[in-house]
């Protein structure tokens, strides 16, 4: 049984038991280190359906302030152009694992990118993370004591006034 020590900051729950494999060790490419003081944060969120147009207000400032990106594969490349040209971005489902391997990884990489202070986005396809996705990602990020937020998407309608209303 595991036994979790939480604390709740900023109304988010944080965890403080670390988990291992820091994102060197998963390959993940982005450089890692391990014993750096946790200042970056995850922001889970949607997609939505492609349209730029129709993403919220608030997503579209998480995007141009993401200094890390990892996407699922059929994002699309309008959505991506919000992404700073510094950020490091990478589509994590072509890493040709397997579908329990591949969270797994999506975590380590995650993890270690907020640990090295990026602002890193989980960028998923559709309007929403889905609910178990969500709540494994959550749970990860929770034990490792990783700040998150959950971003929410607006459906077309609603995103549609909220980018409207930024312009």
């Amino acid at each position: 049984m595991l036994v979790l020590h939480c604390c709740i900051s900023g109304g988010r729950l944080l965890g403080l038991l670390p988990l291992e494999g820091p994102l060197a060790q998963a390959g993940g490419g982005i450089a890692s280190n391990p014993g750096a003081a946790m200042k970056g944060k995850v922001y889970l969120m949607g997609a939505g359906s492609g349209d730029p147009d129709l993403l919220s207000a608030q997503a579209v400032r998480v995007l141009r302030a993401a200094e890390v990106v990892l996407h699922d594969d059929p994002v699309s490349a309008e959505i991506l152009e919000f992404v700073p040209a510094s950020a490091q971005v990478r589509n994590v489902h072509k890493l040709g694992l397997q579908a329990n391997s591949l969270q797994e990884k999506i975590h380590s990489l995650l993890i270690a990118a907020a640990r090295d202070g990026h602002y890193v986005v989980r960028l998923k396809t559709g309007d929403a993370l889905s609910a178990a996705q969500a709540d494994d990602e959550t749970v990860a990020l929770a034990e490792a004591g990783v700040d998150f937020e959950m971003i929410p998407q607006a459906g077309s309608a609603v995103g549609a006034a909220a980018g409207a209303n930024s312009r």
